[in-house]
Protein backbone atom coordinates (compact mmCIF):
# COMPACT_ATOMS: atom_id res chain seq x y z
CA UNK A 1 0.00 0.00 0.00
CA UNK A 2 1.53 3.52 -0.76
CA UNK A 3 0.93 6.36 1.01
CA UNK A 4 1.12 9.85 0.83
CA UNK A 5 4.88 9.97 1.09
CA UNK A 6 5.52 7.61 -1.95
CA UNK A 7 6.59 4.64 0.43
CA UNK A 8 5.57 1.29 0.64
CA UNK A 9 4.36 0.46 3.66
CA UNK A 10 2.44 -2.31 5.55
CA UNK A 11 -0.52 -1.09 7.38
CA UNK A 12 -0.14 -3.59 10.06
CA UNK A 13 2.35 -6.16 11.10
CA UNK A 14 2.39 -9.52 10.04
CA UNK A 15 0.58 -12.42 11.45
CA UNK A 16 2.45 -14.46 14.50
CA UNK A 17 3.61 -17.80 13.22
CA UNK A 18 3.17 -20.80 15.43
CA UNK A 19 6.64 -20.83 16.74
CA UNK A 20 6.57 -17.23 17.40
CA UNK A 21 7.57 -16.61 21.19
CA UNK A 22 4.13 -16.14 22.73
CA UNK A 23 3.92 -15.78 26.88
CA UNK A 24 1.37 -17.15 28.41
CA UNK A 25 0.59 -16.35 32.15
CA UNK A 26 -2.43 -16.96 34.38
CA UNK A 27 -3.01 -14.93 37.50
CA UNK A 28 -5.95 -15.60 40.00
CA UNK A 29 -6.25 -12.71 42.54
CA UNK A 30 -8.62 -12.34 45.38
CA UNK A 31 -11.20 -9.70 46.18
CA UNK A 32 -7.67 -8.15 48.14
CA UNK A 33 -5.47 -7.81 45.49
CA UNK A 34 -3.33 -10.89 46.82
CA UNK A 35 -2.22 -13.34 44.65
CA UNK A 36 -3.43 -17.03 45.00
CA UNK A 37 -2.08 -18.37 42.08
CA UNK A 38 0.49 -17.92 39.16
CA UNK A 39 1.95 -19.87 36.35
CA UNK A 40 3.68 -18.88 33.42
CA UNK A 41 4.57 -20.46 30.22
CA UNK A 42 7.16 -19.69 27.39
CA UNK A 43 8.05 -16.30 28.99
CA UNK A 44 11.20 -15.53 27.57
CA UNK A 45 11.89 -12.48 29.46
CA UNK A 46 12.29 -12.10 33.10
CA UNK A 47 12.02 -7.70 33.83
CA UNK A 48 10.49 -7.73 37.21
CA UNK A 49 10.86 -9.68 40.10
CA UNK A 50 7.29 -11.96 41.03
CA UNK A 51 5.86 -9.12 43.44
CA UNK A 52 6.28 -6.61 41.81
CA UNK A 53 4.61 -8.58 38.49
CA UNK A 54 1.76 -8.76 40.57
CA UNK A 55 0.92 -5.60 41.47
CA UNK A 56 1.44 -4.53 38.25
CA UNK A 57 -1.09 -7.21 36.82
CA UNK A 58 -3.46 -6.00 39.86
CA UNK A 59 -3.24 -2.87 39.24
CA UNK A 60 -4.32 -3.34 35.89
CA UNK A 61 -7.03 -5.29 36.08
CA UNK A 62 -8.55 -3.09 38.56
CA UNK A 63 -8.01 0.06 36.42
CA UNK A 64 -9.81 -2.12 33.68
CA UNK A 65 -12.53 -2.68 36.11
CA UNK A 66 -13.19 0.81 37.24
CA UNK A 67 -13.07 1.95 33.21
CA UNK A 68 -16.00 -0.35 32.67
CA UNK A 69 -18.03 0.32 35.58
CA UNK A 70 -17.47 3.91 34.48
CA UNK A 71 -18.94 3.31 30.90
CA UNK A 72 -21.36 0.87 31.68
CA UNK A 73 -25.00 2.00 30.22
CA UNK A 74 -27.49 0.36 33.19
CA UNK A 75 -25.92 2.34 35.83
CA UNK A 76 -27.45 5.84 34.55
CA UNK A 77 -30.92 5.98 36.66
CA UNK A 78 -34.01 6.81 34.44
CA UNK A 79 -36.80 7.72 36.58
CA UNK A 80 -39.53 8.24 33.67
CA UNK A 81 -38.53 4.34 32.38
CA UNK A 82 -39.28 2.86 36.11
CA UNK A 83 -42.11 0.99 36.98
CA UNK A 84 -42.18 2.13 40.11
CA UNK A 85 -45.47 4.47 40.71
Amino acid sequence: MQFFGGSDISPSPPAPTASGNNAHMMYVFNRNGVCLLYREWNRPLHTLNAQQDHKLMFGLLFSLKSLTAKMDPTRFFFPHFSNVV
